[in-house]
């Protein structure tokens, strides 16, 4: 009976769940509902709101643009939010950690901006859940239907918990590219 010597071959399956370019992908779905949301109240929907002052907020949203900036007004006014549209970016700035062309981006600003912009994310998150828990003052938070919050609120922490996932299995990937 002879021993045999086999060599291990690394395969690109990643070992630890943390080196897996999902987290970039996720991240990258993760404020798409809220982009949603906010778009089909620049489009005039009520959708998520139960209060007649909750729509009356949202419609005075638009005017309250127009006498801040001409731009964003405009924007409003044709169906795009400001905040909608910053989510879209944050989607695509989650697909730099996963494409090709991300790759291209200098990778020492990619993982400053990944650090930083998850752990404010996640901070952000816990003080908006000590708020909804009575232990921070809040702001007016009536009309909208639970949901929203779900969409938002949690959007947005998962959005922080995943790109924060995301750099650190991109870090992981480029080291071993250079390796």
């Amino acid at each position: 009976m002879g021993l045999k010597y086999e060599k291990s071959i690394r395969t690109d399956t990643p070992d630890k769940i943390y080196v897996t370019k999902g987290w970039g992908y996720v991240a990258t779905l993760a404020l798409l509902p809220y982009a949603i949301l906010k778009s089909l109240w620049a489009w005039g929907s009520t959708v998520g709101l139960t209060t007649k002052q909750a729509v009356q907020s949202v419609a005075d949203f638009g005017a309250a643009l127009k006498e801040g900036s001409a731009f964003l007004y405009t924007l409003y006014t044709h169906g795009i939010d400001f905040t909608a549209v910053l989510a879209v970016l944050a989607s695509l700035y989650a697909l730099t950690f996963v494409t090709s062309w991300g790759e291209k981006f200098p990778k020492w600003l990619l993982i400053i901006s990944g650090w930083s912009v998850g752990a404010l994310t996640v901070l952000v998150s816990f003080l908006t859940a000590l708020q909804f828990l009575g232990v921070l003052p809040k702001g007016y938070a009536e009309g909208l239907a639970g949901w929203v919050y779900v969409v938002t609120y949690g959007g947005l922490f998962l959005w922080g918990v995943t790109i924060f996932m995301a750099t650190l299995s991109f870090l992981h990937r480029i080291r071993n590219k250079l390796s």
